[in-house]
């Protein structure tokens, strides 16, 4: 009476492994781009937690301490010593970053394009014009507990 029930959860967890693993292989090979285009490398996960990109310079948060807000950036304002955005997330929550440069108005050490070290080409990718931002610019704003801020731009959206 028992056999028959082991047998059909055995072939329920082969089936969820299958289906599981042909998702992921979709979502690996799902990633393309035109000839020059930078593109994200998913965010790789660990034990369920997404990895941060690689960051250079004074930016280390353990993971435990670190939250992501990813989605379209509503508002953005950069002055002098400090940087906000608003975005409104792929949650459906709208998050306030604050992001902390003294004494400049450019806060590109803190930021990254798909992963990459933010360059002064990429400027005109997110603004049109000094502090004016593209609409539906997207981003990962990746903030750790004591105060530290990494933004990710140019993030796309996952499916």
């Amino acid at each position: 009476m028992h056999a028959p029930r082991v047998a059909i959860l055995a072939g329920l967890v082969a089936l969820t492994t299958l289906v599981s693993s042909e998702r992921s292989a979709r979502a690996a090979s799902s990633t393309t781009a035109s000839p020059g285009t930078r593109v994200a490398a998913p965010a790789q996960r660990n034990g369920g937690r997404q990895r941060p990109p690689e960051a250079t310079g004074a930016f280390t948060c353990d993971r435990n301490n670190l939250t992501v807000y990813t989605g379209v950036v509503t508002s953005y304002r950069r002055h002098a010593g400090e940087t906000s955005l608003r975005i409104h997330t792929d949650e459906n929550t709208n998050e306030r970053v604050l992001l902390k440069h003294p004494g400049t108005d450019d806060p590109s050490a803190r930021f990254r394009m798909n992963g990459e070290p933010f360059t002064l080409a990429d400027w005109t990718r997110i603004e049109s014009r000094k502090g004016v931002l593209r609409d539906g610019t997207r981003a990962s704003a990746w903030v750790c507990e004591d105060g530290q801020v990494l933004v990710d731009w140019g993030v796309r959206r996952e499916s």
